[in-house]
């Protein structure tokens, strides 16, 4: 059986869905234990499967292999909430709207024994958007599973738990029970309608009690909100005035989906659809910010975050975009904002909001900062922004004046793993491979970071990556070859220095898991801030000396 909790203040009825292919056989009120509950059981249909089409094909046979699952659902008013014990497929007809999602984490946190998980999945908050399943069969201790601070969140746990309190810890003098735990919460509950009430009693005195003891509380640092959270409008509207251009309650940047991310490295223009009734919004190469909120200060502020949900943006090919890469993809799964209400972090993250635990946001911080101040002692020139397209490339062009260094930028690798990349912006005078980008939001570190890791990646795991390595190398400079892999790697940007406060939160994570990777690899990760003249909105820099020898500093 699987315990489901409830926001209360409906109906009991209410929190079960209206589904087609019901055959009920009681649907109504029941009293456990003095407590009016609600009971519903029967069967439901289940479609022929899709493969018994393939079948006839092959036999000529008709067959009706169309069937049913029973199920039941009994929902009871506990405190403040409602809760649900679903049987059979009975958890497909509960009402995920309401629904306290993380609830049977809350427990696993309190209860599960942290020396004996068996299996934890989760998903990482990134452009790659991972969904992974780890297992020990015997059981592990929490770093067995590698999770990463602030930026993965955890579904699913399961493994040995602490039953005390509970009947079944008292019908089996103390025996530990395996749960399963993420939104619900599998568990032994009593069969009798005092112990049935009795145990989910429990359970929710269990999730209210302090985890502050517990090693696996880092595990609900990371939370999605319910769609129906009533938070939501107040982080609507830290959006909205942020989609306007003012950042009083956060960063706004944007990011690349998941949806988008196989187009990264051969988009050069942007389309939209009709924002806000003033046309498309015209965006080059750089995607830059700017044009979003420059065009949503156009739009009533209450009105800035429903516009932003059914616009639609699509990365290009061609410089004029024509040549669509993907189909269209909401515009608010392209934005990432992150701001703070009464001290805690949450951030927009493709479309879907997220709470960010203080102690796992600091912690995240700590190690940012002394990772970052791994300083390069490669020389760059004054960046001076030109307003072109290929301002980044013209950059390149002029780091590689200096001797010893090479630009490889625009010069793009293929292996049969990746059809096309770039293995370096520039090669350092003792082959470094620097990767280097105008930084104009913080969100395009992100960029930086996948391409340093399918850089180095490749240049790991397929030899053709280090044979076209030695031959772009070869190509510039004669008398240099590239036989073994590069040990170190800079990442270089204008724009703005290196620094915790330059990162959203998110990013930073990215940025710890690049190397963790690279250290995996043998490979040393270096910064470099490179002295810079602020742009200016046309895309060209002030001309100010003042301004450059200040960012410079």
């Amino acid at each position: 059986m699987t315990a489901y909790r409830f926001a209360y203040g409906l109906p009991l009825k209410d929190y079960i869905k209206q589904s087609d292919g019901l055959t009920v056989e009681y649907d109504g009120q029941i009293t456990i234990s003095g407590v009016k509950s609600h009971l519903i059981a029967g069967v439901r249909a289940i479609d022929a499967p899709a493969w018994g089409k393939h079948v006839h094909r092959i036999s000529g046979r008709d067959m009706d292999l169309s069937s049913t699952t029973p199920f039941a659902i009994i929902l009871v008013p506990v405190g403040d909430w409602v809760m649900a014990v679903a049987f059979g497929s009975g958890r497909h007809l509960l009402d995920g709207l309401w629904m306290d999602e993380g609830f049977g984490l809350l427990f696993a946190i309190r209860r599960l024994d942290p020396t004996k998980l068996r299996t934890v999945s989760s998903n990482l908050l990134d452009i790659s958007a991972r969904s992974s399943q780890i297992s020990f069969p015997s059981g592990s201790t929490v770093p067995g599973f590698r999770l990463e601070p602030a930026g993965e969140l955890v579904t699913g746990i399961a493994g040995k738990a602490n039953m005390d309190g509970l009947t079944y810890h008292e019908a089996t003098d103390g025996k530990q029970y395996q749960i399963r735990a993420g939104n619900s919460l599998s568990i032994q509950i009593g069969n009798s309608p005092d112990t049935f009430l009795a145990d989910l009693e429990a359970i929710c005195r269990i999730v209210e009690e302090s985890d502050e003891n517990s090693p696996l509380r880092f595990i609900a640092q990371v939370r999605p909100l319910n769609e129906n959270d009533p938070l939501i409008p107040r982080l609507e509207g830290h959006l909205a005035v942020a989609l306007g251009g003012d950042d009083r309650f956060g960063p706004l940047g944007l990011c690349w989906p998941t949806a988008a991310a196989r187009a990264m490295d051969e988009a050069n223009s942007y389309r939209t659809n009709d924002v806000g009734g003033f046309g498309p919004i015209e965006l080059d190469a750089d995607l830059d910010i700017a044009a979003i909120t420059e065009r949503f200060d156009l739009i009533p502020v209450p009105a800035r975050v429903s516009e932003l949900k059914v616009c639609r943006l699509i990365p290009c090919a061609d410089a004029y975009g024509e040549e669509l890469l993907t189909r269209p993809i909401s515009m608010d799964r392209w934005i990432a904002f992150e701001t703070t209400i009464d001290e805690h972090t949450y951030c927009l993250h493709q479309g879907r909001w997220y709470e960010l635990g203080r102690a796992a946001v600091e912690r995240v911080r700590e190690q940012v900062a002394e990772l970052v101040a791994n300083k390069s002692d490669l020389e760059f020139p004054l960046w001076t922004p030109t307003g072109k397209q290929e301002d980044e490339h013209l950059y390149c062009e002029q780091v590689a004046r200096q001797e010893g260094y090479l630009c490889l930028d625009k010069s793009f690798a293929r292996t049969p793993m990746h059809p096309r990349f770039e293995l370096a912006d520039v090669i350092g005078p003792r082959d470094e491979v620097v990767h280097i980008k105008w930084l104009a939001r913080a969100t395009a570190a992100s960029h930086l970071f996948t391409q340093a890791r399918v850089s180095t990646w490749s240049q790991r795991m397929e030899p053709e990556a280090l044979v076209q390595l030695d031959a772009k190398v070869h190509l510039l400079d004669n008398s240099r070859r590239v036989t073994e892999r590069p040990r170190v790697v800079v990442l270089a940007i204008g724009g703005r220095r290196w620094g915790v406060k330059q990162l959203f939160t998110l990013s930073m994570v990215d940025l710890l898991r690049l190397n963790e990777d690279l250290h995996h690899h043998g490979i040393e990760l270096q910064f470099a801030d490179i002295p810079f003249v602020p742009k200016t909105k046309s895309g060209k820099s002030t001309g100010s000396p003042g301004a450059a020898d200040y960012q410079a500093a």
